[in-house]
């Protein structure tokens, strides 16, 4: 089984540098589930020799050890080949841009990608690649909301407000989604580009960092997934004196898509599917869950991108005009 990382990064990024002690908690899971992984499955049965590509874009798990994340995936997957009777030849790939990923020539794409929904929109157009699967982000909800929120003191009522200002933009696992949906707010609202509306644009990948600045007036306005505001506010209820501004529908995070050809034997194509279905199901897919900040695979329905087309829509619009 061969694994492809594909890997996006077209922002400028502030990453939060883990210390000693945050790179033993995030090395910990991977021990765990290579430890799990042994147990989690029946005994191994006779084994057919399996190769099998997967694309991982770079914005499926901003904020995780993409290191981390790889050897988390091979452990698990070389598991299910061998309860599943398969071999499994993982390679890993990492590329940085979507677009080089969607149009591989068809003898090197691969049978799966992971991404996030904006970076899914483009794959979609090359059609080879058919969604399957979608992440659950807890208590049921398939997708997030983004809030913009400003500090209690501040003036600002609308977006249209925050012209000239400073905006810093909390980016993690499968919410690259974010940022276009504010580029939509400021279309919608009539205002210019994104790049030029604000002063200054940090993208950030520690909420702490994100947040506490806007909290204590230094920074005028942050962009943040309604689930990570909503964590860091019950750990500090201080931060609910923030005001949000505006706020936008749930939108879809991360979609795992299966390549339509390429597939040697189709019968371990469905394995595949069911066994990312019951991630959840087993320690050892938990601790992969965790370091993709998902708490479950869901089965794949297709409005679960209606808001996210919707963005899209916009956006074209907007360039259409232009």
């Amino acid at each position: 089984m061969k694994f492809h990382f594909f890997l996006r990064n077209n922002l400028s990024i502030i990453q939060a540098q883990p210390t000693p002690v945050t790179r033993l908690l995030l090395v910990l899971p991977i021990i765990f589930a290579i430890l799990s992984a042994r147990t989690a499955f029946p005994e191994e049965v006779s084994q057919t020799k399996y190769q099998l590509k997967v694309a991982l874009v770079k914005s499926a798990f901003f904020g995780s050890n993409e290191n981390d994340a790889a050897a988390a995936f091979k452990t698990f997957a070389k598991t299910l080949g061998r309860h599943q009777g398969y071999e499994i030849d993982i390679t890993v790939s990492i590329f940085d841009n979507i677009s080089e990923l969607a149009n591989l020539p068809e003898k090197e794409q691969p049978q799966i990608t992971s991404t996030d929904s904006w970076a899914f929109l483009e794959l979609e157009k090359a059609g080879w690649a058919t969604p399957v699967t979608a992440t659950s982000v807890g208590e049921g909800k398939i997708g997030s909301s983004y809030q913009l929120v400003v500090p209690a003191h501040s003036k600002a009522k609308t977006i249209g407000d925050l012209r000239g200002k400073n905006l810093n933009i909390f980016l993690t696992t499968n919410t690259e989604v974010g940022i276009p949906w504010l580029r939509s707010l400021l279309y919608q609202n009539n205002e210019e580009e994104l790049e030029s509306f604000f002063s200054d644009i940090s993208i950030i990948t520690d909420p702490m960092k994100t947040i506490l600045p806007v909290f204590f007036g230094k920074r005028d306005a942050a962009l943040i997934a309604s689930g990570n505001l909503d964590l860091m506010t019950e750990l500090n209820p201080q931060l609910k004196k923030m005001r949000t501004i505006a706020v936008s529908e749930l939108m879809v995070g991360g979609i795992t898509a299966i390549n339509k050809n390429g597939w040697e034997n189709p019968k371990i194509k469905q394995v595949i599917i069911n066994s990312m279905l019951e991630l959840h199901l087993y320690p050892a897919g938990q601790q992969l869950l965790h370091l993709f900040k998902a708490d479950q695979i869901v089965s794949y329905k297709p409005e679960y991108m209606d808001t996210v087309r919707a963005i899209a829509r916009i956006l074209s619009e907007k360039n259409h005009t232009q």
